[in-house]
């Protein structure tokens, strides 16, 4: 298999890994590392200042998602760092946590990205990965009250029919009385 073949192949299980990190209920994290591609060859294991430097930044395009786990509470990011350097799980197929990759943490269903950098994290306020289910599902949508991961489950209000024109309620509106009743003068009624 060629390297263009496996990265397609790669690529479609990055998107479904994505999407399942994204619909998570619980609190998990991903690991994101760069594409092989002609495109992201520059920015593999830069700092974030060299990204800078050359008017760059980290873009989710560019970006495979290569491991999700639930996340502990009271992990913080240097831990998730030594897991992947030192005590790699036994189904962690990418490469050593390093500069250039990104760790997404999902928290009460906030997703929070972070650029592995030189020293420490730097938080990429701007790096959102889109959960396309829900963009999707907004697209199609009827009830914004109900996006809830199910495409279209209908509006809340039964849809009225077309409501009849002027002219009709005019034709099927009863004949008036003919002539008019007389209404009675003010000094008829007693009043002055």
């Amino acid at each position: 298999m060629d390297i263009q073949a496996w990265d397609d192949v790669h690529g479609a299980k990055s998107q479904e890994t994505l999407q399942a990190f994204l619909g998570s209920r619980t609190d998990s994290y991903a690991i994101l590392q760069l594409k092989r591609t002609d495109e992201t060859a520059q920015d593999r294991f830069m700092n974030y200042s060299w990204l800078e430097s050359h008017g760059r930044e980290p873009e989710v395009d560019h970006y495979d998602v290569v491991y999700t786990g639930g996340l502990p509470s009271g992990t913080a990011l240097e831990d998730l760092y030594v897991k992947f350097n030192i005590d790699h799980p036994a189904d962690f197929t990418g490469h050593s946590l390093s500069v250039s990759d990104i760790l997404a943490i999902k928290q009460a269903g906030v997703v929070t990205c972070y650029y592995v950098d030189s020293i420490g994290f730097r938080q990429l306020p701007d790096f959102h990965p889109e959960n396309y289910l829900r963009n999707a599902e907004m697209a199609m949508e009827d009830d914004y009250g109900m996006i809830d991961g199910v495409l279209n489950n209908g509006p809340k209000e039964p849809v009225r029919d077309e409501r009849p024109s002027v002219l009709e309620k005019l034709k099927n509106a009863p004949e008036p009385e003919w002539p008019p009743k007389q209404t009675k003068h003010r000094e008829e009624r007693g009043l002055e």
